[in-house]
């Protein structure tokens, strides 16, 4: 007889675990279903990019263009895309955009197809285009690059294949050393070429006729410290996603916020300093000149077909084996009794403030775990008893 309750006890929580998972799936075809129709109804939904390849030459000779020429890709007057051809005059990149953008191309600096736009509404696939330029320019300009002062960063030249004619746009990037933070471009000599925004530490410098150092400006940043806590403890997991506290006034940091079992998301709060929206379970929060303490607050899900509030509470965990014990006992004994599913019920609808208040208190959340035990043994010891009753 014990063992056929037993049996029907795995049993049950075999059905409960499939249950679980059916549950889940079910949760899962809500959101998708939810979801997908509505943002797709949207301009958000993520676009493919369009897709270039093609031949790079000359008119005069008719040739392919040496291999490592710079090939850029424009919508308007931005910059999309830079790349160098491969060593027969090839080119192949993915330029960011919309269906319906206007695409023109420049090759070593130099207006590609007497200026021809190509409009590409076809999104995600690959576009042959050639592209053919009258020469060659005869004259190339260094550019070099510097960091002031010197040992607090780094500056790139992401196009990489200086020198450049005139006219050409290079892509070029700063990064801040530890302590400091990026301030701004300068050229040297001054006053000539032109940066699409001097402020920006990843941006483009179009050359001028002359050759020209570009520095990346760097200075001190004073350093605060960040500290990313949850409430309650036992609410989920909390995390700097930046990862590279301290940091500077200003810089923007990426933080995570992730349930427990048992528990779901409300929100972020801050001793100072903004976020970028405190609902969201993945932000951005803008460091404060001074040391901040950001809070994850979570709370205990009110989904009552599995929880134990209290016992979860005090336990830490809803996936603890006290409170296997505790389901098990209320699933045999209490709820098939009218008298018990009463008490369930009642319990049900007054504990989670109980609970909640449990968590938050380490003293007391020891207090109501010492006072479980016993009757968890006690349960434990009598199981060949009570779970006969089903």
């Amino acid at each position: 007889m014990n063992g056929q309750t037993r049996r029907g006890s795995l049993r049950r929580r075999r059905a409960g675990w499939l249950a679980g998972a059916i549950g889940l799936l079910l949760a899962l075809a809500l959101v998708v279903g939810g979801v997908v129709p509505a943002y797709a109804q949207t301009d958000e939904w993520p676009l493919p990019p369009h897709l270039f390849e093609g031949t790079v030459s000359t008119l005069s000779p008719a040739e392919p263009v040496p291999a490592g020429t710079l090939v850029q890709a424009f919508v308007g007057t931005d910059l999309r895309v830079s790349t160098t051809t491969s060593t027969d005059g090839h080119y192949y990149f993915a330029v960011p955009g919309e269906a319906g953008d206007f695409v023109s191309f420049q090759v070593a600096g130099v207006v590609a197809n007497d200026g021809q736009t190509v409009q590409w509404i076809s999104m995600g696939v690959s576009n042959p285009y050639d592209l053919t330029i009258p020469a060659l320019p005869s004259v190339g300009y260094s550019l070099t690059m510097a960091v002031a002062p010197a040992g607090t960063g780094t500056a790139t030249d992401t196009s990489g294949a200086s020198p450049y004619a005139a006219g050409v746009a290079v892509s070029i990037e700063a990064v801040a050393a530890s302590g400091y933070h990026f301030v701004n471009w300068t050229v040297a000599p001054t006053g000539v070429g032109s940066f699409v925004n001097a402020n920006n530490a990843q941006t483009t410098f179009t050359m001028p006729a002359q050759d020209v150092t570009v520095t990346a400006n760097f200075e001190v940043g004073a350093e605060y410290t960040l500290t990313v806590t949850a409430s309650p403890i036992t609410g989920g997991t909390v995390g700097d996603i930046t990862g590279t506290s301290p940091y500077y006034e200003g810089e923007v940091v990426s933080v995570q916020a992730i349930a427990a079992q048992g528990y779901q998301f409300v929100g972020w709060s801050a001793t100072v300093g903004s976020f970028a929206n405190a609902a969201a379970t993945t932000t951005t929060f803008t460091m404060p000149g001074q040391d901040a303490t950001i809070t994850a607050t979570f709370q205990l899900s009110t989904d009552t077909g599995s929880m134990c509030f209290i016992a979860t509470a005090a336990y830490g965990s809803p996936t603890a084996e006290q409170l296997d014990v505790l389901r098990e006992f209320r699933d045999v004994v209490l709820l098939p009794n009218s008298l018990g599913a009463e008490l369930v019920s009642l319990y049900y609808e007054t504990s989670p403030p109980i609970a909640e208040f449990i968590s938050r208190h380490e003293v007391v959340r020891t207090a109501v775990r010492v006072g479980l035990d016993p009757i968890v043994a006690l349960l434990s010891w009598s199981y060949p008893l009570w779970s006969e009753v089903s």
